[in-house]
C-alpha cells in the first residue's frame, strides 16, 4: 500500500469502524425490510435525508499543506496554462513535472500527468477544440489549488445526490430480495467497478494483475450468489433472491461511478468539505426526492406510511444514524488513507456478513458461500498486492 505513518494508522482503524458499522446497519436494515416495514425507498430516504446533519456547522478545508513539503498520493495533479508560450511535448512537459520533486517522486509526477490529460478527454475538454496546447500547461498538484467554496460544494453535491440516492435504494432494496452475505459481497465489487472506471477515467493504472483480481472477485461473487439460490434447507426466506443480487450490482456500479466522478471532478479529497458536502446531498435528496415516494404509492408499489410499532421505529432511527457516521468515517479514512486502501479494507464486511448469517442459522454457511468469500478476500489482497508491488513508472506504462 503506498505511504504510511500515523495518517494510515488512523485511516485503518476508521476503515474498520465502517466495517462493523456497514455490516450492523445491513443487518438491520434486513430486519426492518423483512419484519413489517417493507419500504425501501422510505428507509433510503430518510437515512440519506439524515446527511442534513453536516450542515449544523459548515466550514470549508483550509489550504492543505504536507510534511516536508511532499504531495499526498491521493492528489490528482490539474493541467492549468502556463505563463509560457514556448512548444513543448507532452514529454518534455512531463520531463518538468520530473524536476519539481525529489526522485522518489518522479514517477508520481508522471503518472499524474497522463491521467490529467486523460481526465480532460473523458469530458469532451479536446485540446484543439479549446485552443489547449500541451505547450501552454504546466502540472499543479490539485492539493496545491484553493479548496472549493460552500457554493461550488452546493452544486457539485447536486450533481452526484442523484447517483448517490440509487447507489444506496437500490443496495437497501436488495436487502429485502436477498440475505444479507450476498448482497453485501455483491456490493463490495465496486471496488472492481472502481478500479474499471478509473482506468477509462485516466485516476487509476490498470495492470494484468488487477485484471485478474477482478475474475477471481466475480468467481467469488458467482460462489456467494449460487449458494444463495441453492439453499431450500436454509430457514431464512428469500422472496427473490435473483432479483436482490441484481439490485445489489446495480448499487455497485452506481457507487463506484460516484466515487470515480468525485475524484476526477474534485481531484484532491482535501480541497471540499466532507460534512458539508454530505449535508447538500442530504438537503437536496430531501427537497428533490419525496415526488418518487408519491409515485410508488400511486403506482402500488409501495404504499406511504409510517413503522407501526416502537421497534421499527427504533430500527430506522438507529439506521439513519449509523449512515451518517459511518459514511463520515469513510470519507475521513479515504482522507488519511487513500481510496483504493479503504476500498480494500471494506472488504471485510463480507467475512463478517457470512458469520453473522451463520450465526443466526448455522445451515446458510455453505460451502459454496465460504468459498466465495475468501476468493473475493483474495482478490482484494491481489490488488493490494499488485499496488504496492507496481512503480509509478510502471504504472504509467500500462496505464498508455
Amino acid at each position: 500500500m503506498p505511504g504510511s505513518g500515523p495518517d494510515y494508522a488512523v485511516g485503518a482503524a476508521l476503515t474498520l469502524l465502517v466495517d462493523v458499522l456497514w455490516t450492523s446497519s445491513n443487518y438491520l436494515a434486513n430486519t426492518v425490510l423483512t419484519h413489517g416495514y417493507d419500504k425501501p425507498f422510505a428507509v433510503t430516504y430518510l437515512s440519506t435525508a439524515s446527511f442534513i446533519t453536516g450542515l449544523q456547522r459548515p466550514s470549508m478545508p483550509a489550504r492543505p499543506s504536507s510534511i516536508d513539503g511532499r504531495r499526498r498520493k491521493t492528489d490528482l495533479a490539474i493541467l492549468v496554462d502556463a505563463p509560457e508560450s514556448s512548444h513543448r511535448s507532452l514529454d518534455d512537459v512531463i520531463a518538468r513535472g520530473r524536476s519539481r520533486d525529489s526522485s522518489s517522486h518522479r514517477g508520481e509526477e508522471q503518472h499524474l500527468c497522463a491521467s490529467s490529460v486523460h481526465s480532460r478527454s473523458m469530458y469532451g475538454s479536446d485540446s484543439e477544440s479549446e485552443g489547449y496546447d500541451v505547450s501552454n500547461v504546466e502540472i499543479v498538484s490539485a492539493s496545491e489549488l484553493p479548496p472549493l467554496s460552500i457554493i461550488e460544494t452546493a452544486i457539485l453535491s447536486m450533481e452526484f445526490a442523484i447517483i448517490w440516492f440509487v447507489a444506496n435504494w437500490t443496495f437497501v432494496a436488495a436487502l429485502a430480495y436477498t440475505s444479507v452475505a450476498s448482497g453485501t459481497t455483491l456490493g463490495s465489487t465496486s471496488g472492481f467497478f472502481t478500479l474499471i472506471l478509473g482506468s477509462m477515467f485516466g485516476v487509476e493504472a490498470f495492470s494484468m494483475g488487477k485484471l485478474i483480481s477482478v475474475f477471481t472477485s466475480f468467481t467469488g461473487v458467482a460462489l456467494v450468489a449460487w449458494a444463495d439460490h441453492d439453499a431450500p434447507h436454509s430457514k431464512m426466506a428469500l422472496s427473490n433472491p435473483i432479483l436482490g443480487d441484481f439490485l445489489a450490482l446495480v448499487s455497485a456500479m452506481c457507487y463506484a461511478g460516484y466515487v470515480t466522478l468525485l475524484k476526477v471532478r474534485i481531484g484532491s479529497e482535501d480541497r471540499i468539505s466532507m460534512p458539508l458536502f454530505l449535508g447538500f446531498v442530504g438537503a437536496f435528496n430531501l427537497l428533490a426526492f419525496w415526488p418518487i415516494g408519491l409515485l410508488l404509492h400511486w403506482l402500488g408499489i409501495e404504499l406511504l406510511s409510517l413503522p407501526q410499532d416502537r421497534l421499527m421505529w427504533s430500527g430506522v432511527l438507529v439506521n439513519m444514524a449509523i449512515t451518517v457516521v459511518s459514511d463520515f468515517a469513510y470519507l475521513l479514512a479515504m482522507l488519511k488513507s487513500s481510496p483504493l486502501f479503504t476500498t480494500i479494507g471494506l472488504s471485510l464486511t463480507i467475512p463478517m456478513a457470512v458469520f453473522g448469517d451463520a450465526a443466526m442459522d448455522p445451515t446458510s454457511l455453505t460451502i459454496q458461500s465460504a468459498a466465495g468469500s475468501i476468493l473475493v478476500l483474495l482478490s482484494f489482497a491481489g490488488i493490494a498486492w499488485e499496488e504496492n508491488r507496481s512503480s509509478p513508472e510502471q504504472e504509467y506504462d500500462a496505464f498508455v
